[in-house]
């Protein structure tokens, strides 16, 4: 085997570590979204105004958009949306949230 050279080493490390960063990446946020998002739709409790779950839904940094009756899918963006909160609502406020799993 030939050793490698100062250029094939620096090539080595400029493609190869953006790779192994993101599947790190990818694979810790997998790993971690059930956990995560069944932590936040615990947060959202029944009774809460849509104002209310407006300024958490910006805290918390979730993806969706809310309705002020029916169903609305709280996301987060680190997940791709496959783990998620589902708000349900009347009249402007809480009735019931849980997690949800995409798959």
């Amino acid at each position: 085997m030939l050793p490698m050279t100062p250029l094939a080493k620096g090539l080595g490390v400029l493609f190869g570590l953006p790779v192994v960063l993101a599947v790190i990446f990818f694979s810790y946020f997998t790993a971690t979204g059930a956990d995560r998002m069944k932590a936040v739709c615990s947060q959202v409790s029944t009774g809460m105004t849509r104002v209310q779950l407006n300024a958490f839904i910006t805290d918390k940094r979730l993806d969706g958009v809310l309705a002020d009756s029916g169903v609305s899918i709280l996301g987060d963006a680190k997940s791709y949306g496959r783990h998620s909160c589902k708000v349900t609502m009347a009249a402007g406020v809480v009735t019931m949230a849980k997690y949800l799993l995409a798959d």
